[in-house]
């Protein structure tokens, strides 16, 4: 207690000077300055990003240790008085309209819903089904355009994803585990606009990945994706997700076996000519190696998790294009 104190203090004195530009920066309350309780924010989403901004609970807002503060606060500033707020557990929306969007245009994987271990999350950015007893998503889709390809800078802001409707993975369960946080749907596929980039920094587009394999391999194979979209084709439409259970970090997010991915390419025309799978080890083993050494088929990935991808395509191109490994 008295090391939290003392800390508040120099933060204190300091302020003036060193923090209070980037509090005015980040648009923090000034509490932070000296001591902040949960009276202090008028809404939990606010109280939540001044816990999550700071290594260690300085303030003591954390009262259960569940890393969820101030849930006594309302969610957002928009509930009408008079008017309940919705429940954290509401169900998503599972219209037509949604499953025709562009990114999951070809198909929901997992017929995902409100199951809470195969649960829909859809953003405008990607959509996941996510899985509360692993606090990691099954798959996220996306589609790739040169729409969403351009020049924003990285938002680095990771954070977590208040559609969730179990335990919020935050950015602290990944310190000191060995593990990157590593992007499913990746940053460079949106950065055409803030909002978009900022997006794929909700953890639950996230999945503990060995260094080898987050940095080299799959950032690889995430270069060669947005290749193709520049060399002229339409569109790409991907699926990716963990795969396995090679233990947990903190608070029970667990680490995949390996980490899989397919690729739908449609061409100019609209045509879809191609798809790529690769089923990568999440370990070091792949140091120095190449995506395409973990080439496969989407059948094999299909027969591995489960699910049944791309199944909006005409059956007969779904059955030769989900059977053939790209070639090299």
């Amino acid at each position: 207690m008295k090391r939290i104190f003392l800390t508040i203090a120099a933060l204190a004195w300091l302020g003036l000077v060193f923090f209070t530009p980037y509090a005015v920066a980040l648009n923090l309350p000034k509490c932070v300055l000296t001591d902040c309780n949960c009276s202090d924010f008028a809404t939990q989403p606010e109280a939540q990003a001044v816990f999550d901004l700071f290594v260690e609970d300085f303030f003591q807002l954390d009262k259960d240790s569940d890393g969820r503060v101030c849930t006594s606060l309302p969610s957002s500033l928009n509930t009408k008085r008079g008017e309940p707020e919705v429940s954290e557990l509401a169900q998503p929306k599972l219209s037509s309209e949604l499953l025709l969007k562009k990114q999951i245009k070809f198909g929901n994987p997992s017929d995902a819903d409100t199951d809470l271990n195969n649960y829909l999350i859809p953003k405008e950015q990607f959509v996941i089904s996510y899985n509360c007893s692993r606090n990691l998503a099954n798959w996220v889709s996306w589609m790739v355009d040169a729409s969403y390809l351009g020049e924003v800078e990285r938002a680095n802001d990771f954070r977590r994803d208040p559609d969730v409707p179990c335990y919020r993975v935050t950015p602290r369960d990944y310190t000191r585990s060995g593990y990157d946080r590593g992007h499913i749907a990746p940053s460079a596929d949106r950065d055409s606009s803030k909002e978009d980039n900022s997006a794929t920094f909700l953890m639950s587009n996230m999945m503990p990945q060995s260094p080898s394999n987050n940095r080299e391999v799959w950032r690889e194979l995430e270069n060669y994706e947005r290749e193709l979209v520049e060399l002229g084709n339409e569109a790409v439409y991907i699926v990716a997700g963990p795969l396995g259970n090679a233990g947990t970090i903190k608070n029970g997010v667990v680490i995949p076996e390996s980490t899989w991915k397919v690729i739908l390419v449609v061409g100019a025309d609209g045509t879809p000519t191609e798809t790529i799978a690769v089923n990568i080890p999440n370990n070091e083993s792949v140091k120095h190696t190449d995506w395409q050494d973990y080439l496969t088929t989407v059948d094999e990935i299909e027969a591995l998790t489960g699910y049944d991808f791309f199944e909006e395509l005409p059956d007969e191109i779904e059955t030769v294009l989900e059977s053939r490994v790209m070639s090299k």
